[in-house]
């Protein structure tokens, strides 16, 4: 994959005038391109596609977990507890149907991935719980910025998924006993020389969309939009390149 700075550079190198305003900072630009990125995605995961790759997934190899009440997230009085992870997340996409999550793990004793823990939604769970027998299952769940596991003594967890945010330092390389180790280097690294969550087949329309956007916000340079929204230009933005 391309780093967040060679993006940003191939997008300053499509356009004369943009590599010289001062006003499109390279922050802006990856900016842009992160919003359109997330909007290709987003499209190939409400078709299923991309679910299966590491290319846009985000791991947090060590998600501290705490115990709560189940009262805490829902509605329900009851003695039942499970666990909530200690910091609230960044923003994860959600799609059609879900949150854009590959998976959620429990942590072995060498710090490696464990047993899956199925997804669930809360209230389907509340509704489990008042059966007579439950079957021996641990679920997951998303609630107000945090994620929820219903077994109370998970004291971490790997979470892989799509964010729209950054994930701060504190939450992606936390102090723990999980047996993972990340260099100062990585946990130091610029965004920009970060590697950048995009399939190298979404890369150019991503270029296109930012181009276009960029020269819409700053040059008021007007832009033909495609049925589907993604694709095509005026012709006077040719003049300007």
């Amino acid at each position: 994959m391309a780093t967040g700075r060679k993006l940003v550079s191939d997008i300053r190198s499509r356009n004369k005038l943009i590599s010289g305003d001062n006003k499109i900072t390279d922050r802006v630009i990856l900016s842009q391109i992160r919003a359109s990125a997330l909007l290709l995605i987003k499209r190939e995961t409400n078709l299923r596609k991309l679910w299966a790759t590491d290319t846009i997934f985000t791991t947090i190899p060590c998600l501290e977990m705490k115990e709560v009440s189940i009262s805490e997230c829902a509605s329900y009085v009851d003695e039942c507890s499970i666990a909530r992870s200690v910091y609230k997340l960044p923003r994860i996409s959600e799609g059609n149907y879900q949150y854009v999550i590959q998976g959620v793990y429990s942590i072995n004793a060498m710090g490696g991935k464990g047993k899956r823990i199925k997804e669930i939604t809360v209230n389907r769970y509340i509704n489990l719980l008042k059966l007579p027998v439950i079957k021996n299952e641990e679920y997951f769940w998303v609630s107000n910025g945090y994620l929820y596991v219903t077994n109370p003594l998970l004291k971490a967890v790997r979470l892989v998924a799509l964010f729209e945010e950054d994930v701060p330092n504190n939450i992606l390389f936390p102090e723990c006993d999980c047996g993972i180790s990340v260099s100062l280097e990585e946990r130091c690294k610029n965004p920009l020389d970060k590697e950048f969550p995009l399939p190298g087949y979404l890369e150019k329309q991503v270029m296109d969309l930012v181009t276009e956007e960029l020269l819409k916000t700053y040059f008021n340079v007007k832009t033909d939009v495609s049925e589907e929204g993604l694709d095509g230009q005026a012709s006077n933005m040719t003049a300007l390149r």
